[in-house]
């Protein structure tokens, strides 16, 4: 199966199950810095996706042989 096959099974499992939504990307290349703001079709999934999203930013990072240090603010 190739890389186009997987993002499309696994966009339509999502789809499946409900979930979508819409990301904004800030990208400054020349200070490494990437902020990203994500809005879920359904509030109720966020707080679900922002907890576990970082795990797959980290095993993405991890493999390019960056270390990774996460800090997650537990307000609001």
């Amino acid at each position: 199966m190739t890389m186009e096959q997987q993002i499309a099974q696994t966009r339509q499992q999502s789809a499946q199950a409900g979930f979508g939504g819409n990301a904004i990307l800030d990208v400054h290349p020349t200070s490494g810095v990437i902020r990203m703001k994500v809005k879920t079709a359904s509030p109720e999934t966020l707080r679900a996706f922002m907890a576990n999203f970082p795990q797959f930013l980290v095993a993405s990072l991890s493999a390019m042989n960056i270390e990774v240090k996460v800090f997650v603010n537990q307000e609001g």
